[in-house]
């Protein structure tokens, strides 16, 4: 069973897919960590506002395509 990580402690590896709690707020999203930040289909959040993660999966060998904004999409 995973366990949950401090990120004052430390942080996931790049583009590893990711279960984290924003800050103040107690339901947990489902994402990846990319670019120092952590992200999900409802936002991204910066690393200092992210309290606690734990690994879902493994970083995939190739990084994730790059995010296109909804204004962008055929």
């Amino acid at each position: 069973m995973n366990e949950w990580t401090d990120t004052s402690r430390t942080l996931p590896t790049e583009h590893e897919y990711v279960r984290f709690v924003v800050t103040g707020h107690s339901q947990a999203l489902l994402g990846v960590y990319e670019h120092q930040s952590f992200h999900s289909r409802w936002g991204t959040y910066d690393k200092a506002h992210v309290r606690i993660w734990y690994k879902v999966g493994d970083a995939p060998h190739v990084p994730a395509p790059v995010r296109v904004a909804p204004e962008q999409r055929c």
